[in-house]
């Protein structure tokens, strides 16, 4: 399921996730694309896209720890983003699904 997301989360700049999940949409979902833009400083730039083809197969539930582990594991100085700011940015979205979804049926 294809996600996209905007969002400025506490201690973040803007952030513009496009994301490709497995079904159903939630925690226990998992990563298979993901491509994280927005107004954050990442440096070295080139270095973020490998971050990015990294999360792919993670658990949405651990996007957060996984995306802070390779940042510190690379050396990536990551100036307006955090790990913890784009799994609240991509909760946010899937939960507009659900809310969707739930009236969807009603």
């Amino acid at each position: 399921m294809k996600i996209e997301a905007v969002g400025k989360p506490p201690g973040c700049k803007l952030l513009r996730i496009s994301a490709e999940l497995s079904e159903p949409p939630g925690d226990d979902s998992i990563v298979k694309s993901i491509s994280i833009r927005g107004d954050f400083f990442a440096i070295p730039e080139d270095e973020f896209e490998i971050v990015e083809k990294r999360l792919a197969g993670t658990r949405v539930a651990g996007l957060a720890h996984v995306f802070d582990a390779l940042t510190a594991e690379m050396r990536i100085r990551a100036i307006g983003i955090s790990g913890s700011g784009i799994l609240a940015t991509l909760r946010g979205a899937i939960d507009e699904i659900s809310v969707q979804d739930t009236a969807d049926r009603l």
